[in-house]
């Protein structure tokens, strides 16, 4: 019996009379929409068959295997002539001296940003997570996890927005970065990324600077019989046919095309949804720059690997061919799958009898991807019909228990099953290079080769959030409560850089799955990302046991501040302002611009805004959970001898109409030219990135009048000091069961928290702020805490000059990379 009649005539299968049929169930509409579903994979798959191809090369796979444990398209020794694998050589950015290197990296990877894409797979169903909105109980894939406050694809963003951050402090050029994202329809997927960028504006972006493409859903096959499962009467089971897919679909799309012909890049960073520890420090800049020094085609970004881990490794595969032409000695980094070890003759052994760390390091699929390079490969796979270059990394795991009713009998049953799977990181396979004679493995191969891997610390790298945790279990690694507990590990790493001392103690696993994580640190990728930049802003202080540290601001000079407590500083204009208008989430912009009473007669101004008041009033609305008895919410507190305080002008600015300075929206780019370079080779490196053509590529000019865009300004920006200030209040409610740490859902007894309203300043010195205070400063206008005779805080605010800030970092960078920070004073 042919392929095609066996799926017909099982696809085809009557229901049987006590199988559950929906009422609504209708012959032609299933009819077609299987026509529908058949007719994507046939065209992703067009290449080795279609349907049929797809269907016999999962058979193959299957029947290649007689014991259970999964088989591959990852070539044996005899398939491949010889072969060898080796030990990748890396360039290590550990240590002294990998600091060093990092630097030099980073600073080429700064070069490179013009002519870097990003590309985000994230059509991955997430079954291990669990995910299901709270409102309507709807399964929702991985993407929609909210972490930390904010959907994973949002985290991603915001790495590359504090990317971009950084370039425009160093160049004040502003660039926005193409962003390709693979989506499927697994729990409909596509459309909730499509929902989630319209709701954000397309983060300012701009909808012209994305690309949406979909991963088919493939048929999951019974291993048992080969038949598909079905889910529904003429409804086959679907899952995404691993993130692989995304190279021929990025051809079959137009995204090669999109990123090279429409924005000029020739490479670009791909990183997984699951993975938010990516962007930490200087690991992607760093990468891009390896990967663009030396031209390459494929480069990863690796960690160490412990023994038994599932996760696969980074090898160096060394192959000996016969050719017309004699002997070939082909030589590329590559990625080996946990699951194929015990099949390719693998032994995961330790670096040494006392260790268990992995001599291999482990693949994190944080990747760097030469576009032509990869395009090249796609297009010579389709005019082969090679599957093996199409799909690259082919598996198919025979372990998986798949929970099953089946539909045309009415039986539940649990059955080995899946699907053909790809890998993306096995595109290097084919980017090998060829040499007549062997290398030596010791001085060439690893720094001359078009594939290469760079070796950053575990922390800097990764911590999934794959999979939940289940409740009493202590095992952690891949869940949510695992990469949260990894990213304040990194939070208390970025504190010490900075001279904080003593800080909260995270306490181990069990300590904090019971109670928590000793302290809170979390803030925006812009006020780095590079931590020897936050180390810059942030100097001296410390936090105590308990305490929480939020800072959604990029502008930020803080020094010696004692926090025991909880402290909360949001930006609205954290890196610039909006082409129409600048409001924190949820809010609308007029509440955003908090509008004030025009001066008259000398009579100090009142803000209208629901949260603050001028005259220090209590508000039971605003309180924080916990707190029994009415408290202070005014963003001017400090009131002596029962007379509210008064609005100071600064300069002669503050003569102007006091509504009008207020309510304009200043959208006026500004970069500081104040100061001069200290020194030849910080000039030279600045020259450098001015050489750069910035207008290759561009699609700002594309942009329609009705779309929102983000500005990227120095002077729009909100921006903070806290100098010698101490900050005393009951911080979180630790001992709140409700609280979801990695969700950053807490409850506080008692805060601090400033809010910056557009182009808005808050400096507070020799002051302590004791309880709960919300300090929220209008736009265009500059709040100055300090402590009164009688040790009340005192709370004065002053216009901004039109123009320019009073004061901003002024980012520099030398030849070799290292990045320093002075503070202008305007």
């Amino acid at each position: 019996m042919s392929f095609g009649g066996f799926l017909e005539k099982h696809l085809m299968m009557r229901v049987q009379s006590s199988a559950w049929v929906p009422v609504a169930w209708s012959l032609p509409m299933q009819l077609d929409k299987l026509a529908s579903i058949l007719q994507r994979v046939e065209s992703f798959y067009d290449g080795i068959g279609g349907i049929v191809g797809y269907h016999a090369k999962s058979l193959q796979l299957i029947a290649a295997s007689s014991e259970p444990g999964g088989f591959s398209d990852y070539p044996t020794e005899q398939q491949k002539g010889e072969s060898k694998l080796h030990v990748p050589k890396a360039v290590d950015l550990t240590g002294e001296q990998g600091m060093e290197r990092a630097q030099q990296a980073v600073a080429q990877g700064i070069r490179a940003m013009p002519y870097m894409a990003e590309v985000y797979p994230v059509g991955g169903a997430g079954d291990r997570l669990g995910l299901c909105c709270d409102v309507t109980g709807e399964c929702l894939p991985a993407a929609m996890l909210k972490y930390c406050g904010r959907t994973m694809l949002e985290g991603l963003i915001r790495d590359l927005q504090g990317r971009e951050f950084l370039y425009y402090k160093l160049t004040g050029t502003q660039l926005t970065t193409p962003v390709a994202i693979m989506t499927s329809d697994a729990k409909g997927n596509h459309s909730h990324i499509q929902s989630l960028l319209d709701e954000m504006d397309w983060f300012g972006r701009g909808k012209d600077s994305f690309k949406l493409f979909r991963q088919p859903l493939v048929p999951v096959i019974s291993v048992e019989d080969g038949r598909w499962l079905l889910a529904d009467p003429l409804k086959p089971m679907l899952k995404p046919g691993g993130h692989g897919a995304i190279w021929k679909l990025m051809l079959d799309e137009g995204v090669f095309d999109w990123l090279g012909d429409k924005h000029s890049r020739r490479a670009a960073l791909v990183r997984q949804i699951s993975n938010p520890m990516a962007g930490s420090d200087s690991t992607l800049l760093a990468l891009a720059g390896c990967g663009d020094t030396r031209g390459a085609s494929f480069g990863f970004m690796s960690c160490d690997r412990h023994v038994g881990a599932a996760e696969g490794m980074n090898v160096l595969q060394e192959s000996k061919r016969w050719t017309a032409e004699g002997w070939k000695y082909d030589y590329g980094v590559s990625n080996i799958e946990y699951t194929e070890f015990e099949r390719l003759g693998i032994t995961d052994q330790a670096v040494d009898g006392c260790s268990s760390t992995s001599c291999f390091p482990a693949n994190t699929n944080v990747l760097y991807v030469g576009l032509s390079a990869a395009e090249a490969v796609v297009k010579e796979a389709v005019a082969t019909s090679c599957s093996e270059k199409l799909m690259p990394g082919l598996i198919f795991n025979l372990k998986k228990m798949v929970n099953y009713l089946d539909p045309l009998s009415g039986v539940e049953s649990k059955v080995r099953a899946g699907r053909m799977e790809c890998t993306m990181q096995n595109m290097a396979d084919y980017l090998v290079d060829s040499y007549d004679t062997p290398l030596d493995l010791e001085s060439e191969a690893g720094d001359s080769l078009s594939t290469f891997l760079v070796y950053n610390s575990r922390q800097k790298v990764t911590s999934s959030a794959k999979k939940k945790r289940e409740p009493g279990v202590t095992k952690i690694a891949q869940t949510p409560d695992g990469s949260f507990y990894d990213l304040q590990r990194n939070a208390l790493s970025v504190l010490d850089q900075c001279g904080m001392s003593p800080l909260p103690d995270l306490g181990s696993v069990e300590e904090y799955l019971q109670r928590g994580p000793g302290g809170v640190f979390l803030f925006h990728p812009a006020l780095g990302p590079l931590w020897n930049v936050i180390a810059q802003k942030i100097e001296g202080g410390s936090m105590a046991q308990g305490s929480e540290l939020v800072l959604e601001v990029a502008e930020i000079q803080m020094k010696n501040v004692q926090l025991s407590g909880s402290l909360r500083v949001h930006a609205n204009n954290l890196i610039g302002h909006s082409s129409a208008r600048a409001s924190f989430r949820g809010e609308t912009s007029a509440h955003a611009t908090a509008s004030w009473e025009g001066i008259e007669n000398g009579a100090p101004h009142h803000l209208d805004g629901a949260h603050t008041n001028f005259r220090g009033e209590t508000s039971a609305h605003a309180k924080l959970a916990g707190e029994s008895s009415a408290r202070t919410t005014a963003s001017w507190e400090g009131v002596e001898n029962g007379a509210p305080h008064h609005l100071h002008p600064l300069g002669t600015e503050g003569k102007s109409n006091l509504k009008s300075s207020v309510i304009s929206h200043n959208t006026e780019t500004y970069a500081s030219q104040a100061g001069a370079r200290s020194s030849s080779s910080e000039a030279s490196f600045l020259d450098s990135l001015a050489s750069i053509d910035l207008t290759a590529g561009s699609s700002e000019d594309e942009a329609t009048d009705s779309e929102q865009r983000l500005h990227l300004s120095s002077s729009a920006c909100g921006r903070v000091r806290l100098n010698n200030v101490v900050v005393q209040n009951k911080s979180v409610n630790w001992e709140d069961p409700s609280n979801l740490y990695w969700k950053h859902q807490l409850t506080r007894h008692e805060g601090v928290e400033i809010k910056l309203l557009g182009r808005s300043e808050f400096e507070a010195a020799d002051v302590t702020l004791m309880g709960s205070h919300t300090f929220e400063v209008p736009n265009g206008y500059r709040m100055v805490v300090s402590e009164g005779a009688s040790g009340n805080v005192v709370t004065e605010c002053f216009t901004l000059p039109s123009d320019h800030p009073t004061w901003e970092w002024q980012y520099n960078m030398t030849a070799d990379g290292a990045m320093t920070l002075d503070c202008i004073t305007h």
